[in-house]
């Protein structure tokens, strides 16, 4: 059944200092919903200043996008962490964006992991269940945005917070609907033709092609672009005429719920 309806989130707010990651000017305007850096694997207070204006300003959900304290590494290094330490890192992280979310009269819309942080709570369940918990402790409104068809959206489930699963439109597939590692070629998907091919058989089937060949199931009711993968305002642009194309309505997802 084709849906009426879709998120269309990105990650931003993850420039630093002097450092520019990212065209978050251009991309805000045309998503839905923002995962917001909170300052440990990119953004510093300004940054998620301005990035939460310019969400205001356009409409977009603000979603906390809490990562490993790894500015060096961009989050993207597993860390051995405790379940308590993570725990805290949720809190300081969702907590400093949510005073700045509110400071503009808004509310904090959802939170999602940043890089390592998630591929660790897919091995490490303890970890999956500590910021679930510690996720509904700040906020039970808070929506918990994560991958389809995997256990950390299980568990946020079971922990009863409000689920939605999302579809990577420019990251390849394991056949367990695990992210190929950006380690490996071909795993960011970088050609906005590709990315057009993705987004058609997603909507039209419900399903994604693995990255050997075999066809995935997919939940979803919002599409992930990454903000700093090349190309990512063409590819935003190539997506967002897609779901046109087939009468799908882009809303942020607290409209959505």
């Amino acid at each position: 059944m084709k849906k009426a309806v879709i998120d269309l989130n990105c990650d931003m707010g993850e420039s630093f200092g002097r450092y520019k990651l990212g065209m978050d000017e251009e991309v805000i305007k045309l998503i839905s919903s923002a995962n917001v850096g909170c300052g440990f694997h990119g953004g510093d207070p300004h940054v998620m200043r301005k990035t939460v204006t310019m969400a205001k300003e356009h409409g977009v959900g603000v979603g906390a996008h809490p990562g490993l304290p790894d500015l060096i590494g961009f989050g993207r290094r597993e860390l051995k962490v405790t379940p308590e330490e993570l725990q805290d890192y949720f809190i300081y992280q969702i907590g400093a964006l949510k005073a700045f979310v509110e400071m503009e009269g808004m509310r904090l819309q959802h939170v999602k992991m940043h890089g390592a942080l998630l591929d660790m709570a897919l091995v490490d369940e303890r970890l999956a269940v500590a910021v679930c918990e510690v996720t509904k402790k700040i906020d039970p409104g808070l929506i918990w945005l994560t991958h389809s068809g995997l256990r950390t959206s299980e568990i946020g489930k079971d922990m009863g917070l409000k689920i939605v699963e999302e579809y990577y439109a420019d990251r390849a597939y394991n056949p367990d609907k695990t992210l190929v590692s950006r380690k490996i070629t071909g795993s960011v998907i970088k050609d906005p033709q590709e990315i057009s091919r993705r987004i058609r058989q997603l909507i039209e089937t419900g399903t994604a092609t693995s990255i050997d060949g075999k066809t995935l199931k997919m939940e979803y009711d919002s599409i992930c672009v990454h903000g700093d993968t090349p190309g990512a305002l063409e590819m935003i642009r190539s997506i967002r005429n897609i779901l046109a194309e087939h009468s799908i309505s882009v809303k942020p997802l607290a409209e959505i719920l």
